[in-house]
C-alpha cells in the first residue's frame, strides 16, 4: 500500500459511495445478471475497481479498469487482495487517450453525479461506447432520464445567501460564484411547489447529443418562496434493475441536485417558471461540466390590484382575471 495517498483517492467520496446499499445492490445485480463466462469487459472511470472485480466474480475473462486518477493504485492493491489482479488491466490514462485491443461485450461504468449527467457522462460513454463495446454488446447503465421541480427550501437556499451577510466583509464575489453552481441536498417532497416533469430521457446505447438541452415550464400548485430548481434521475441499468433518486424514494449518496436562484420568488398557486438548462464538456475531453440555467416567473400575486373602496376604475384591470381592461370586459 506504499504511496497511495487516501486523500488523494477522495477517501470520503468513496466512503459515501460504497456505504450506499441502494447503488451496491443494484450494480451488483446488473453485472451478475449481464456478465456471461469468458466475457471481457470494460470499467470506465473505475475508480476503486470495484466494478471489475464484480465483473471477474461473474464470469468474465478479463476487464479493462480505466481510471485517470491515482484511484487507480488502491484499485491494483484491492485487486491483489481479491485475487484478481492477472485478470484485470489497469490503465491510468483518461478513457479517450485510450487504445484496446479488443472489443468488450460489456461496458460498465459509474459517472453519474446527482443531476445524473453532471460529470460528463454523455461524452465519456458515448465514446467508450463507440471504440470499445462490440456491436452486440451491453452498456450498464443503459438510460437515464431526468426529472425537475421548483422548489421551497430555505435551509438549502441559506448555504448560497450566507455569503451575502458575513459581517464587515464583502463577500459578494463567492456569492456570485456559489450560486451559479449546483449544490447537493437532500430535498423533501413536502417542499416541491410543482409536480415533477420530466425534462428528458438519454438513452446510452445509440447515438447521442454531447449538449444536453432542455427548456420546461411548471405550473405552481402552492404558494411559497421558489428558492430554486430540484433535479433528480432514475436510471436504468440493466434490463427492470433501476436507481431511482426522487425526494419520494429512499435516500442514496446521490441525494438531489439544487439550482439556487439568486433570489427567492414569491409564487402563489397557478404561477408558472419557465427553465431552461445546458450540459456540457467544459472542455474537450475533460469530465469537468459546464452547466448553464436561466429562468423566469410569472408573478400573479402582483398583478391581483385589492380594491379598498369596492370600486373598479374603467381602465383597471378587470378582476375576472381576463387580462383586459374593466370597461372592455365585465363593465359591458
Amino acid at each position: 500500500m506504499a504511496g497511495i495517498d487516501l486523500a488523494q483517492t477522495g477517501y470520503e467520496n468513496y466512503y459515501q459511495m460504497l456505504s450506499d446499499n441502494i447503488r451496491m445492490n443494484a450494480y451488483r445485480e446488473a453485472i451478475f445478471k449481464s456478465v456471461k463466462a469468458g466475457d471481457v469487459v470494460v470499467d470506465l472511470g473505475a475508480g476503486t475497481g470495484l466494478l471489475g472485480i464484480w465483473a471477474i466474480q461473474a464470469g468474465a475473462s478479463k476487464v479493462y479498469a480505466i481510471e485517470k486518477t491515482d484511484a487507480i493504485h488502491l484499485a491494483k492493491e484491492i485487486a491483489r487482495a481479491n485475487n484478481c489482479l492477472n485478470k484485470i488491466e489497469f490503465i491510468n490514462k483518461n478513457s479517450m487517450e485510450v487504445e484496446l485491443p479488443e472489443r468488450a461485450n460489456v461496458l460498465v461504468s459509474e459517472t453519474l453525479g446527482s443531476f445524473g449527467i453532471d460529470e460528463n457522462t454523455i461524452q465519456f460513454t458515448a465514446d467508450a461506447r463507440e471504440r470499445f463495446l462490440r456491436d452486440d454488446g451491453v452498456v450498464i447503465p443503459s438510460s437515464i432520464e431526468l426529472f425537475v421541480a421548483p422548489v421551497d427550501d430555505a435551509r438549502a437556499y441559506n448555504k448560497i445567501d450566507f455569503w451575502r451577510h458575513i459581517p464587515d466583509i464583502d463577500f459578494s464575489p463567492a456569492f456570485e460564484l456559489f450560486s451559479k453552481k449546483i449544490m447537493v441536498e437532500s430535498i423533501s417532497p413536502e417542499s416541491l411547489l410543482s409536480a415533477p416533469v420530466a425534462i428528458g430521457k438519454i438513452d446510452f446505447t445509440q447515438a447521442m447529443d454531447e449538449v444536453f438541452q432542455a427548456r420546461v415550464y411548471m405550473q405552481m400548485h402552492k404558494a411559497g418562496n421558489l428558492h430554486g430548481v430540484a433535479a433528480w434521475f432514475c436510471v436504468n441499468l440493466y434490463n427492470d434493475i433501476q436507481i431511482n433518486t426522487s425526494p419520494d424514494n429512499p435516500l442514496t449518496h446521490w441525494r438531489q441536485a439544487f439550482f439556487p436562484f439568486e433570489n427567492p420568488i414569491e409564487v402563489i398557486n397557478k404561477d408558472v417558471l419557465d427553465w431552461m438548462v445546458a450540459v456540457g464538456a467544459k472542455e474537450e475531453n475533460s469530465d469537468d461540466t459546464q452547466i448553464h440555467y436561466e429562468y423566469r416567473c410569472t408573478q400573479l400575486k402582483n398583478e391581483q390590484r385589492p380594491v379598498s373602496d369596492g370600486h373598479i376604475g374603467r381602465n383597471e384591470k378587470c378582476p375576472c382575471g381576463s387580462g383586459r381592461k374593466y370597461k372592455k370586459c365585465c363593465m359591458r
